[in-house]
């Protein structure tokens, strides 16, 4: 049911998706008037305003996840595939000289090292979830920082059902490039 002039309202996340808030409380919440009337009137979604907790939560995922695009650029990608996370002084993998076949995060490190050398077609054909990695480690650093820049909070966003979902899918993609990956040695 379309909302009428004077009736204006806004969808903000603050505690539950799709909560309808009137004016003064958005206003209040996150320092932004409603426009009615606009194109998207009468509802919008407002980035809701960070904390100071979680500021510092995007720094520090931003750091760690620059950080390993950074380390992927300084190491050196193993040739044969697999091994290259030794060179951070790691063990070679067990189940490899055990079984002869790979551990399901074998390839992994090398991909995403090939990934952050612009490789990219030989990192997906290597272990295609190092690949996955190297995708999420980039758009995390770009979600992080340009929600640092705007003092915007992307927590409110995420679902304890969305959060499920984006762990199922990761492992079921894991599992795949396991398979793959055992498929080719």
């Amino acid at each position: 049911m379309p909302l009428g002039l004077g009736q204006c309202r806004e969808v903000a996340l603050l505690g539950r998706k799709g909560a309808m808030v009137d004016q003064a409380a958005v206003t209040a919440t996150n320092g932004r008037t409603p426009q009615c009337g606009g194109r998207y009137s009468p509802r919008t979604w407002t980035w809701p305003r960070s904390s100071a907790a979680e500021r510092f939560a995007q720094a520090a995922l931003a750091a760690a996840m620059g950080g390993a695009l950074a380390l992927g650029m300084m190491l050196v990608p193993a040739p044969v595939g697999i091994g290259t996370h030794t060179l951070l002084g790691l063990p070679p993998c067990g189940m490899l000289a055990t079984t002869g076949h790979p551990c399901p995060t074998c390839g992994v490190t090398t991909s995403f090292v090939l990934a952050a050398h612009g490789r990219f077609y030989e990192a997906l054909t290597n272990q295609p979830f190092g690949m996955v990695a190297f995708l999420l480690a980039v758009g995390g650093l770009i979600l992080n920082v340009a929600a640092l820049a705007a003092r915007r909070s992307w927590f409110g966003l995420v679902t304890p059902g969305g959060a499920i979902a984006a762990v199922v899918v990761l492992t079921a993609i894991a599992l795949i490039s396991w398979a793959y990956k055992w498929s080719v040695t």
